[in-house]
């Protein structure tokens, strides 16, 4: 008798280092050996950190407090309460003295701060604990571990019930507080979410997460105005670093309102944040109204800038389709074919 068996695929266990201190990432590697992970990834910018996280996801990251664009621990902070990053167990470490109370790192999920410099067996053992925090059925942060999941998987009504649990228990924490008002948004419920970000920003005027949550809110109202100014609320006083300025403009491409885009966009190229996110993001919105000779001159502003990108050379073509320039169209649509695949090719490690 022939006896089926299913052919049960290994699960790889995947780890994500941020940091661009070599002498960090050779001691964290060396720790982890013993975890015996099968991926590590390793970046040290905020923004390409988050972009990663909303489309991987890790079964540890390990963050030192100085990486570019943000402190590790303001991005912690942001990977807790993202609507879109799963929860995943944290290390934070760092030269300096720790950033936030003890209170302050466990409400998110830390066991504690690690002051660099320190023994591979006292990280192993952090990392250990950390671990078994998050497999611990009913700990806090198995809570949030399955609250992030309703959250992400759009079960809105599960989301709203198990983070309206999570604010009675951590005694209305900005993370609950957070976590909370964006379930409700997804439930379609926005003015108990604004009133929950009302009450967060009464105790704290720059919470970064509820005033993007705010604006998220007064966009899908077609606040435009109310939006704007929320935003630049947040972003005049920041001129050292274009983290905030992405998020805000991922916000607005994500609802598709590139035009009310602009003026993050024009804020972020007089502080001369050097990412082509920004000249992106207005070549699309000149398109988009028919401005393609204006479109052209900004693509060769961002070009001799930034160097072609694969999202400028395919805008590039689609002005010079519409210009009726078709053979700069289709060279333009080649570049951008070329450059995609060799994209890929690096990060298949080919």
């Amino acid at each position: 008798m022939l006896i089926m068996t299913k052919t049960v695929t290994p699960v790889t266990t995947k780890a994500l280092i941020l940091s661009g201190h070599k002498e960090v990432i050779t001691s964290v590697r060396n720790s982890l050996k013993s975890f015996e992970y099968g991926e590590i990834d390793f970046l040290e910018n905020g923004i390409e950190a988050l972009k990663k996280m909303n489309t991987s996801s890790y079964d540890l990251v390990i963050c030192h407090s100085k990486i570019k664009f943000i402190s590790g621990w303001n991005l912690i902070k942001e990977m807790k309460t993202s609507e879109k990053i799963p929860n995943m167990p944290v290390v934070l470490m760092g030269d300096q003295p720790a950033p936030a109370t003890e209170d302050e790192l466990k409400a998110y999920g830390l066991i504690k701060y690690l002051k660099m410099p320190a023994s591979e067996s006292d990280l192993s053992f952090l990392i250990n604990s950390t671990l078994q925090l998050f497999k611990t059925s009913g700990t806090i942060e198995n809570k949030y571990t399955k609250a992030k999941a309703a959250l992400i998987s759009q079960n809105a009504g599960q989301a709203v019930e198990l983070y309206s649990e999570l604010h009675g228990l951590t005694k209305k924490s900005v993370r609950s507080s957070m976590g909370l008002a964006e379930a409700y948004t997804q439930n379609g419920e926005s003015e108990k979410a604004e009133n929950i970000i009302l009450e967060t920003l009464k105790n704290d005027s720059q919470n970064a997460t509820a005033v993007l949550l705010q604006i998220k809110i007064f966009l899908k109202r077609q606040q435009l105005a109310e939006a704007q100014n929320a935003g630049l609320q947040l972003l005049n006083p920041l001129s050292d670093s274009p983290f905030y300025h992405v998020r805000v403009l991922s916000i607005y491409n994500e609802l598709k309102l590139l035009e009310a885009a602009e003026h993050v966009c024009r804020d972020a190229i007089q502080k001369e944040f050097k990412l082509p996110e920004f000249w992106n993001s207005i070549c699309r919105m000149y398109f988009q109204k028919g401005r393609y000779e204006e479109c052209l001159e900004m693509i060769d502003a961002s070009v001799q800038q930034f160097g072609p990108n694969v999202d400028i050379l395919n805008i590039k073509g689609a002005c010079m389709r519409k210009l009726n320039r078709l053979d700069d169209a289709l060279e333009a649509y080649g570049d951008g074919i070329v450059r995609g695949s060799r994209n890929r090719s690096r990060s298949c490690g080919e």
